[in-house]
């Protein structure tokens, strides 16, 4: 396998220094130009010389000496834009209108290049084709990318059908995204005062359904690519940091700076490095007033706006945050920028010791412990930058996360109807003397889409040729697959590389360099180099410029240079390795992320929070690898249309036109390429009518006088004795080969001047020539004709003899194939009657037999049963004695024992009785004694009442005695009653028994008479329903296999549609698809630190306390489509609440999407 990979790449070597040599070869040694009257052409394909010289001199023509200056000039499908510096009269409502109203005719204006045609013509296509599309914005900083962007979006954006009837709050926020955008990714920089430092893709979607001949705008997804950390941190001469800082210095209100921490720029560390606080050409508190605007336009209250100015302000301030070595080496901060660190933690409501500990300590996790690392001074301004950088990163998505939840609304039912046209804005190719990691992803970006252009120029000047009906070899496709296969290769690529160096125990660039050169140290595209500044590099420093600082940032003389140089499709360019490691590992770290979690600002939470949970972090590259791999599945998904934009000078000057520039980007750009493609087909062309205009006046020969305008350039070229290979006549052009523009500049250059004498001859000669051609085809033609004719009418006889032969022949075949179906038919009938008449007695006799079985079973069943009654009977009659003996006995034994056990009781109760009796006389006597004692003493009068209370108490003992007396012998007559009771209930329960079990036994024989009557109809009727029962369920299951047939072809047809759905989904807005890739990408990601980012930060309690906050800020929330492998889609819910803190509104989008309380 390495064996071939060395093979192949050889072969791209060589084809490399191949496509060198051509290029060499196709370069024209002299400089031919164009006629006069061509000058200022707003096609280039229609000029008669394609070389860059030509191209120079036309776009300069246009942009200079033109009585208006046109800066856009069109390469067949390609707008090559040049930016004018000024605002020129060609962008107003009048101009909109004007291509608005061809594009309803279904034309554009001709000769009219513009990125107003670039949208109108790409939303033509996408409602005629019903095929979304793209516009490609490519160019170098300061070649006005950013502007010609908002010039094709609000073309779009203000022709388009509104969402409603009513309200243009869709539009309003399309156009109010670029304000936001530009405020925090747009930077001056030495080419450009409104350079973009990111690259955006942004779809504008569209409902267009089947028969619509017009769209309804629906909204707009935004992906946003690689934006430059660094400038937050770092700026060089002449250059100034995002605009926010100074935007909110100037349109602030001054009584609220010192509430958000808003100070002039002069005296920020992290935006005033480049010495450039003020900008020409950009009034600073007008553009904050139209970013303040944009906000609310995306439901960004003025509470939500001031907390984002405190996070800016923060981040900026954060850069004057200084350090101090201690004696061990570590870091602490300096005392003298305490102030700085205090207003940070004001303005994100953190506490001040929490941030001054994050940012001279780190955690590290080691086998599930926390160990607190302290920073080295070294490495503290280091660990400050990726704080502000990563915070400000989270800053700009968070923007754009709400950017895309207010505007990405799909909530059309038929998602086949809705189509988009997305518009690229990406960084141009970049060759400074120091190149870094962001280089190295630009220049990647830009040779995928190098790869893409190229592709589809060959088929739109395809397009063009069969247009044109001319016959050609197909072209080959210039393509850069040596520098592609070292960066994207699957299993050793440059971007796998470089993350498996970042996982490394001790990442080394050093190592990274080894593994690369052993992997691709025979690319052709890669070598190895110990210098800065490769091919057309820019910025050279100057040998005493710059500070220690600046060098060391930028890679100065002090450091030695170690890197490698790859060799672009544009430029040579020479990357500095050193940081490639660093950059590519940056992320929140996780001790930040808590920190920030833990600020009492929602907004700070939110913001600071952000970021993939529960799983590794993946790098840079690996982020924006997937990202651009994502962006060309959509561009590829799209037809595409190219707008180059040119910067035509360095001074930004509205008149000043340097070509060297000029040329430097037209080839970065891949304009040669194009050139060159125009070259390898027909380069060279002129239309009919532009020989018939220049010779028809002045020609007196009549054979070509009255010709037509294709007939008359074709006599033209026989006249100047033109050869038939070297050119291709079109519908409406004559097509040219290369190296033939000679033969037509001849031509032209005896326009006016009437033909000689030879070269009428010629054309006489020619048109003879031709006639008597026509003569001697005319006459071969009628030969043919009379011959078919004849063959024809031979034709018509044979038919007619053959029809009525084969008439004949087919009657006698259709008797003879009667009788012999008759003769099959008798044999089968006789078949079929003997087998029947078997199959009927085999089944009666077997019918018989079976009857015969079952009576003689029936009858022996009968008999044992009546065997078995009898016995029972008999059985039972025994019984019966048995138990009436055995009754008597124990009745007997019962009334004995019952007896005997009465007596004794009665004689038991006598002696207990006496026995009471006396102990209680006893008890009396005693009693009596004492009180008689008791009472001699008293009064006589006593003794009467003694005695008379004796005679009373002795009335009652023989009263009492009575009673006990009277109580026995009631107590034993009631259970002499009770024992005669029970006697008789238990004769009567014997009884009852007896009557039960003859009852039962009765119940039995009539029950066993009843079985066997009603046998035999049971077994019929079980015979019939069973045959009822088969026949249901022979219905049944053919019932149940239809409906299963049915619900089967339901659900293939539901599968059918749901997969058509998700293939169209997958195919158009792959961002609603979840990432299948992921799994296949764990080597990309890495374990930023071991520090737990899980463990829970505020309470439920403290998150209650700030609802009204949460509420007013808004939320995100996911809406679910439903689909296993459809994304979510993002909704940002908002409560906004009145005076007196009562719930007013909850909106989840602009619009109609609100509810009021």
């Amino acid at each position: 396998m390495a064996h071939k990979d060395k093979q192949r790449r050889r072969r791209d070597k060589n084809s490399y220094d191949e496509k060198e040599a051509n290029e060499q070869q196709l370069q024209p040694t002299v400089y031919i130009a164009n006629p006069p009257s061509m000058d200022g052409v707003a096609d280039l394909s229609s000029l008669i010389h394609l070389e860059m010289n030509n191209v120079l001199h036309n776009v300069e023509y246009r942009f200079c000496k033109m009585a208006r200056k046109s800066p856009y000039t069109s390469v067949s499908t390609i707008l090559l834009a040049i930016n004018p510096y000024e605002r020129l009269p060609i962008y107003g409502q009048d101009v909109i209108n004007e291509f608005h109203n061809a594009q309803k005719k279904g034309r554009l204006p001709q000769g009219r290049p513009h990125p107003y045609g670039v949208s109108a013509r790409s939303y033509m296509r996408m409602i005629q084709r019903k095929c979304n599309q793209s516009v490609i914005v490519c160019g170098e900083s300061g070649a006005g990318k950013t502007e010609t962007t908002k010039l094709l979006m609000r073309y779009l954006a203000m022709t388009a059908a509104p969402s409603t009837n009513t309200e243009l709050i869709v539009e309003q926020q399309i156009i109010a995204a670029s304000p936001i955008l530009e405020a925090y990714g747009n930077a001056k920089t030495v080419l450009n005062n409104n350079s973009s430092r990111f690259g955006k893709f942004t779809k504008l979607l569209y409902d267009v359904p089947e028969k619509a001949r017009e769209g309804r705008i629906l909204g707009s997804y935004l992906e946003t690519y690689l934006l430059e950390k660094s400038r937050v941190v770092f700026q060089a001469n002449n250059e100034r940091n995002y605009h926010i800082p100074y935007f909110l210095y100037h349109g602030v209100d001054k009584n609220a700076h010192h509430t958000l921490g808003i100070v002039p720029p002069e005296q920020l560390y992290y935006a005033n490095q480049g010495g450039t606080a003020q900008v020409a050409g950009i009034n600073d508190a007008e553009r904050f007033k139209e970013l303040a605007e944009s906000l609310r336009l995306m439901r960004v209250d003025d509470d939500t706006q001031n907390d984002l100015w405190r996070i800016t302000s923060g981040i900026f301030m954060l850069g004057n945050v200084c350090f101090r070595r201690e004696g061990d080496g570590f870091a602490s901060i300096d005392p003298t920028s305490k102030q700085a660190l205090l207003e940070t933690a004001r303005l994100w409501n953190i506490d001040a010791t929490a941030f001054e500990t994050r940012l001279t300590t780190s955690n590290l996790k080691a086998r599930g412990q926390n160990i607190v690392r302290k920073i080295k001074f070294e490495d503290a301004a280091t660990n400050r930058d990726s704080i502000a950088k990563s915070f400000y990163e989270n800053v700009f998505l968070y923007l754009c996360q709400r950017i895309n939840a207010e505007l990405y609304q799909t909530d059309e039912e038929d998602i086949k109807s809705i189509l988009f046209i997305g518009i690229l804005d990406v960084f141009g190719f970049e060759n400074f003397w120091i190149n870094s990691l962001e280089q190295f992803c630009i220049n990647f970006t830009n040779e995928k889409l190098q790869q893409f252009f190229n592709y589809h120029i060959i088929q739109s000047e395809q397009e063009e040729y069969i247009k044109e009906g001319v016959q050609w070899t197909e072209l080959t496709v210039p393509n850069n697959v040596h520098y592609l296969d070292l960066i994207e290769h699957k299993d050793y690529g440059f971007f796998k590389l470089l993350d498996s160096a970042c996982k490394a125990p001790q990442p080394d660039s050093e190592a990274l360099m080894q593994e690369l050169f052993n992997r691709h140290g025979d690319n052709g595209c890669l070598k190895r180099v110990t210098q800065p500044g490769s091919g057309q590099a820019r910025g050279k420093p100057k040998s005493n410029g710059g500070g220690n600082n600046r060098r060391q940032r930028r890679g100065g003389a002090n450091n030695k240079f170690d890197g490698f140089e790859v060799r672009h499709f544009a430029d040579l360019v020479a990357y500095d390795v050193s940081k490639f490691l660093i950059k590519n590992m940056e992320a929140v770290h996780p001790d930040t992320a808590k920190m920030l979690k833990k600020s009492k600002n929602v907004l700070v939470q939110e913001i600071g929070s952000a970021g993939p949970k529960g799983r590794k972090k993946k790098s840079v590259t690996a982020v924006f690898a997937g990202g651009i791999k994502t962006l060309m599945k959509n561009l590829h998904a799209t037809e595409p249309y190219f707008v180059r934009c040119v910067n035509p000078n360095m001074q930004k000057s509205s008149t000043i036109w340097t070509e060297s520039v000029v040329e430097h980007q037209l080839r970065c750009g891949g304009l040669v390429e194009a050139l060159k493609v125009l070259k390898l087909g027909y380069p060279t062309r002129v239309p009919y009518s532009t020989l018939y205009d220049e010779y028809h006046g002045n020609v007196t020969n009549p054979l070509i006088k009255n010709m037509g305008p294709e007939s008359f350039s074709t006599a033209l070229l026989i006249a100047f004795d033109v050869n038939e290979d070297d050119y291709e006549l079109g519908l409406t052009k004559i097509f040219f080969k290369p190296s033939k523009a000679a033969v037509l500049d001849a031509i032209m250059g005896q326009a006016g001047q009437p033909l000689s004498v030879a070269q009428n001859e010629k054309i006489t000669k020619w048109v003879v020539k031709k006639r008597i051609k026509q003569m001697v085809g005319s006459l071969r033609a009628f030969l043919e004709l009379r011959k078919r004719v004849r063959l024809t009418r031979a034709e018509a006889r044979w038919r007619y003899a053959g029809r009525i032969a084969a008439l004949l022949g087919g009657t006698v075949l259709n008797h003879l194939d009667i009788a012999r179906k008759n003769i099959i038919e008798r044999k089968k009938k006789e078949a079929a009657l003997g087998m029947q008449a078997f199959f009927r007695g085999t089944y009666q006799r077997s019918k018989y037999l079976k009857r015969i079985d079952k009576v003689r079973k029936a009858t022996k069943m009968v008999w044992i049963c009546y065997r078995r009654y009898q016995d029972r009977i008999e059985l039972q009659k025994w019984l019966d004695v048995k138990v009436e003996e055995t009754r008597k006995r124990e009745e007997e034994r019962r009334k004995r024992e019952a007896e005997e056990a009465r007596q004794r009781a009665i004689e038991e109760e006598r002696r207990k009785a006496a026995e009471a009796e006396a102990e209680r006389k006893r008890k009396e006597a005693m009693a009596e004694e004492d009180r008689k004692n008791y009472e001699a003493k008293k009064k006589q009068e006593e003794l009467e009442r003694a005695r008379a209370e004796e005679e009373r108490q002795a009335k009652e003992r023989e009263e009492e005695e009575r009673k006990r007396l009277d109580d026995e012998r009631k107590k034993a007559a009631d259970a002499e009653t009770q024992r005669e009771q029970e006697r008789k209930l238990k004769e009567e329960e014997e009884r009852k028994h007896k009557e039960e079990d003859d009852a039962r036994l009765e119940q039995e024989r009539d029950a066993a008479r009843k079985r066997i009557e009603q046998k035999s109809l049971t077994l019929q009727q079980e015979k019939k329903v069973a045959e009822s029962e088969e026949r249901e369920e022979r219905k049944q299951k053919r019932e149940k296999k239809i409906k299963s047939k049915r619900d089967k072809r339901r659900k293939a047809e539901d599968r059918r549609k749901d997969e058509e759905e998700e293939e169209y989904i997958k195919t158009n807005f792959s961002e609603m698809v979840q990432d299948s890739d992921e799994d296949e990408e764990q080597d990309s990601d890495y374990d930023s630190s071991g520090s737990d980012s899980a463990d829970p930060v505020l309470s439920i309690a403290q998150q209650l306390k700030q609802f009204e906050k949460i509420a007013a800020t808004g939320q995100l929330f996911l809406k679910y489509t439903g689909k296993r492998r459809r994304k979510p889609q993002d909704r940002i819910v908002k409560v906004s609440f009145d005076n007196k803190y009562k719930p007013k509104q909850i909106s989840w989008g602009s619009g109609s999407r609100h509810i009021d309380f």
